[in-house]
């Protein structure tokens, strides 16, 4: 079930915000062009190398090269295979798909057909994930699993397929409403968000006309709707395993926890968390450093005094390394230690940004878009080494 929002509630809602930055932005990339494919029968065909999309996880080998049967029918399918890796670059997902297929199907032994079909449909079920096709990202997921064994995400996909099941569980008699930005679904028996919806959606488009102009771009123009989908907090810790510490989590979808979106206006902090989080990723990719991405989320909440009673809280502490707060902070264990990285990089990133400005937060995050370090796209715009502000920032904590 559907109900739009009329098109004047989010006009009045606009807000004249400008700002800089760059691009997941829902760039469309460009289609490659056709790979040069020698004719000598012995050419190999093109592997393609895992992309982190889902997961950050370290590059895999490629697998050895296809050997040459009948000369003129591996050709055929080198040629057909090549087609497709051009197909899967320039995102036609599904048409990459259909030509891997058909390539693996002629030669059911290849390791390199069939790391390739497997990498395109972790890509395609992405997408439909993303855009609520949930049966379908499920049964492409799988099949890529199976495909994919020795891939170094195995088990990161296996841990994924299982949370999304527990999704399609929870969300398959939803309520669904929306406007051209945003698709917001929910447990229809919920009053609470039956009656006060609006205000949700209200938030979002707030939210997302300030970090349009923070960020200086609209990575998701002209993209299907950002899926938000509401939880009371037992579903959440079903969905997500995080328990109560966590009020959000975003995975291409916003996933968001709300025991009574009437009792309180934390929820509105939480969404404007997770959406700063779908503009990172949009802008910088899937590999920004927990301390940036956390710090800044936190930071475009602007909750009043939160960097100060955080601050107030490390004084004292042993702090983490930089380099230990790379990797996504909500996978660690242990909530306290969970609590206070998230401290440290609010505060952290609140420090650089009052130090060099946002700009620099924003170089850093480009820096990332053109796999650029944000260490050397803070040095190349400050002249500090990111270590040095990192140090002062300690010191000054303490004083």
């Amino acid at each position: 079930m559907k109900r739009r929002v009329r098109p004047w509630l989010w006009l009045a809602l606009s807000l004249p915000c400008t700002g800089l930055l760059l691009t997941w932005g829902f760039f469309r990339l460009r289609p490659a062009p056709s790979p040069q494919v020698s004719p000598v029968p012995a050419v190999q065909p093109a592997h393609v190398p895992e992309r982190r999309s889902l997961l950050p996880q370290p590059p895999m080998a490629s697998p050895r090269p296809l050997e040459a049967k009948e000369p003129d029918l591996h050709q055929r399918w080198v040629e057909l295979n090549n087609e497709a890796t051009s197909e899967l670059a320039a995102g036609e997902l599904e048409a990459a798909v259909e030509k891997f297929e058909r390539c693996l199907a002629a030669d059911p032994g290849s390791a390199v057909f069939a790391g390739n079909l497997a990498e395109a449909l972790v890509r395609l079920a992405k997408v439909e994930h993303d855009r609520g096709a949930l049966d379908a990202a499920i049964a492409h997921l799988a099949r890529a699993i199976e495909l994919g064994s020795a891939r170094a995400d195995h088990v990161a996909l296996e841990d994924i397929l299982a949370r999304w099941r527990r999704e399609l569980e929870l969300v398959r008699e939803d309520w669904t409403e929306g406007s051209d930005r945003f698709e917001l679904s929910f447990d229809k028996e919920r009053k609470d968000l039956l009656h006060h919806s609006h205000e949700v959606l209200e938030q979002l488009e707030e939210s997302y006309e300030y970090l349009k102009g923070w960020f200086g771009t609209d990575p998701m123009a002209g993209g299907p709707p950002l899926r938000v989908v509401l939880y009371d907090p037992e579903q959440f810790d079903r969905l997500t395993g995080l328990g109560d510490w966590a009020g959000g989590v975003f995975d291409g979808v916003l996933h968001i926890s709300v025991r009574d979106l009437t009792s309180g206006e934390g929820w509105r902090a939480v969404l404007t968390h997770e959406l700063t989080h779908a503009f990172v990723q949009a802008v910088a990719g899937s590999d920004v450093p927990g301390w940036l991405n956390e710090g800044l989320a936190q930071l475009m909440e602007k909750r009043a005094g939160l960097v100060a009673s955080m601050a107030a809280r490390l004084r004292g502490q042993e702090l983490y390394p930089l380099e230990r707060l790379v990797g996504s902070l909500a996978g660690w264990d242990d909530p306290a230690a969970i609590a206070r990285a998230y401290a440290e990089s609010l505060c952290f990133v609140d420090y650089l940004r009052a130090s060099f400005g946002d700009e620099a937060l924003r170089r850093m995050l480009a820096g990332l878009a053109r796999n650029q370090t944000p260490a050397a796209a803070f040095l190349e715009w400050s002249t500090v080494p990111l270590e040095v502000a990192f140090q002062d920032w300690k010191a000054a904590l303490e004083r």
